[in-house]
């Protein structure tokens, strides 16, 4: 007799009891912690098959792929290989599906994490197609991870919510509850610490309360990497040390391997060094015993700044060069920020200036993409998120219609032989459409004028500005005329706001806003790109008379009168001017510009510096490297 996971004995009926612990299995009800309750119910799931049932053949094969090769990732890759053909000559797009999930996640371990994505892709095709809530949202929630480890965490957020919503539609508590930690990730990586802090909460809460020590395992890692980018090493160091604990409980050398990858990390923060290279050595092992390789840039990184932190030196410029050569296979950017500004600190300690500076350039060149990739994740995601209450509003409408229909209907149906008063309804409903389509429309207009408008000032904000720019762009390119952009920037901003107070501060925003606006052209377009920092396309005009547009902003800044908002209070701006260069694109461009605003408030502030030109164009993105770098940056992922 054959007893099932939730307790209760299988003696009638086996086909019945394998589904029903088959689709606990599915929907993460059941935590399988460790690997030997992970054998024990694999094999109670095997008793329970009926001999000859293909479906469910697969299906118990594919829940073997997922739980079976905790300990060996290349013979879990080749089983789900062979299962996903097996599917395919089955005609079952069900377990297809699955095994096309399994098959990603060995490999991200396998290869690397961008190799899962097409696998990933293939999953939520055919789970769209099939309309199963719970296979797309896992599908989702794989992808998602993915997208956030190579920096799109606009994409990710997007899967994780969506999962999110299909989980809780389809009443899958425990999948719900576990997805909150992808989504603590996500806030995570794009520095946004408090709802993180927040969402690791709640996920360990619920880990803790369902007994789950894999989602334990996971919450608990997750924190130490948090605490690290907190700078709170010594919290780091303990949570790392219970991520390891959970993770021997559960039995897996690649878990155990990952959480001490944490805990070096965490150690390293502490300047822990010695102890860091032995666990190192630990997590390099447990890494090799499962022939996981997706760890071998961070091994090499976490080696490198152990050895830097000993005093090492050429040991560790061995292993950062090795990391390097791993890191440029990959998009993540704040692990090559952390590897270039390790280096750095090891050559300038070695007294091989040239190649600290080349470090500490690329170092600053990582961070200033990514500062700037960061501001385009959340504009991403605020886009995404009008774009779905646009969505939820065009729903609301059509079931509004739809049920308008029906009552029409329905009213015919029932007061057949009164049909002037079925019309004088009909006319009723239809005019109670209108008002409400007109109001779904005005609240839609509202919404897009909000998601594209500076709320302070009134101007463009960076989402609009750099789309007039990519148009502009672009039409320059095809009718062959000069485009500009001028970068502006309110000098000793932080000066104003700290003296006169920050609504004073936004009083001189609106002034010196109004300022360039009556200065600028009709066809120029002017945009808000950060706190004060500011951005003006210039279509069809040459760089001399950029130079004359730009001199006469900052004149007409300068010659502001703001007595009456506060006496003695003055302002000035700082502004760089690039044109469009043949090779330039979007990016390249504001770089270029970004340079020339640089050099204007190195050179005193309260001028105009115009971009050196192409010559200059190679170097632009390296400008801002004087600033020392510390040993941690943004943390790991």
């Amino acid at each position: 007799m054959a007893v099932a996971a939730g307790g209760r004995a299988e003696t009638r009926d086996p086909a019945a009891g394998f589904d029903r612990l088959a689709d606990r299995l599915d929907n993460h009800e059941l935590a399988v912690s460790g690997e030997a309750q992970t054998q024990r119910v694999l094999a109670e799931l095997r008793a329970m098959l009926p001999p000859g049932d293909a479906r469910r053949e697969l299906r118990y094969r594919y829940l073997y792929c997922v739980l079976g090769f905790g300990n060996d990732v290349r013979a879990g890759f080749d089983y789900a290989a062979q299962g996903l053909a097996d599917a395919r000559k089955a005609g079952d797009a069900y377990a297809e599906a699955n095994f096309q999930l399994c098959r990603g996640q060995y490999h991200e371990l396998a290869t690397t994490s961008s190799d899962a994505l097409a696998d990933y892709d293939a999953g939520i095709a055919i789970a769209g197609k099939l309309g199963d809530a719970r296979l797309l949202g896992d599908a989702l929630s794989l992808r998602g991870g993915v997208e956030s480890l190579l920096g799109e965490h606009a994409k990710a957020l997007a899967d994780f919510i969506e999962a999110q919503r299909l989980y809780e539609g389809a009443h899958r508590d425990a999948a719900a509850e576990s997805n909150l930690l992808n989504i603590a990730i996500v806030y995570r990586r794009m520095g946004d610490y408090a709802k993180a802090h927040d969402f690791l909460r709640q996920a360990r809460d619920s880990a803790v309360r369902r007994h789950d020590i894999r989602d334990q395992y996971f919450a608990a890692l997750q924190l130490a990497f948090l605490y690290v980018e907190e700078e709170r090493a010594d919290a780091a160091v303990d949570s790392a040390r219970a991520a390891v604990d959970l993770a021997q409980r559960l039995g897996e050398r690649g878990s155990t391997g990952l959480a001490r990858l944490g805990l070096a990390y965490a150690l390293n923060a502490q300047r822990g060094y010695a102890q860091a290279l032995a666990v190192l050595k630990q997590a390099e092992a447990d890494f090799a015993a499962v022939s996981d390789r997706s760890e071998g840039d961070m091994l090499d990184l976490n080696y490198g700044i152990a050895y830097a932190g000993l005093g090492q030196y050429e040991r560790a410029i061995k292993m950062l060069d090795a990391a390097e050569g791993k890191l440029r296979n990959t998009n993540n950017m704040r692990y090559r920020e952390m590897l270039y500004a390790t280096r750095a600190s090891v050559y300038e300690a070695m007294h091989k200036p040239a190649a600290a500076l080349a470090d500490y350039k690329r170092a600053m060149t990582m961070r200033e993409t990514m500062h700037r990739m960061g501001r385009t994740q959340y504009g991403t995601w605020m886009s995404y998120q009008f774009d779905s209450q646009r969505r939820e509003l065009e729903n609301r409408r059509l079931i509004a219609e739809a049920a308008l229909k029906e009552q029409r209907v329905k009213a015919l149906e029932r007061v057949r032989n009164w049909q002037a008063a079925t019309l004088l309804f009909a006319t009723l409903l239809v005019a109670l459409l209108v008002v409400f389509v007109w109001r779904q429309h005005r609240q839609s207009r509202r919404l897009r004028r909000m998601a594209l408008t500076d709320a302070l000032t009134g101007i463009a904000n960076r989402r609009q500005i750099e789309n007039t720019l990519h148009e502009h762009v672009a039409a320059a390119r095809q009718n062959r005329r000069p485009l500009a952009v001028l970068t502006l920037d309110v000098d000793h901003f932080k000066r104003i706001n700290d003296t006169w107070g920050h609504q004073i501060g936004d009083d001189v925003l609106c002034c010196i806003v109004h300022a360039c606006q009556q200065a600028l052209r009709k066809d120029d377009a002017l945009g808000r790109i950060g706190g004060e920092e500011f951005m003006v396309v210039l279509p069809g005009t040459s760089p001399d008379a950029a130079a004359h547009v730009a001199e006469r902003l900052r004149a007409s800044v300068e010659a502001l009168d703001l007595g009456d908002i506060a006496r003695g209070l003055k302002a000035t701006v700082s502004i760089g001017v690039a044109d469009l260069l043949p090779d330039d694109d979007v990016e390249m461009l504001i770089l270029r510009a970004d340079a020339a605003l640089y050099r204007a408030k190195r050179e005193g502030r309260n001028r105009v510096e115009i971009d050196a030109g192409a010559d200059d164009a190679a170097g632009s993105q390296a400008h801002a490297a004087a600033a020392p770098v510390a040993l941690f940056g943004n943390g790991p992922r």
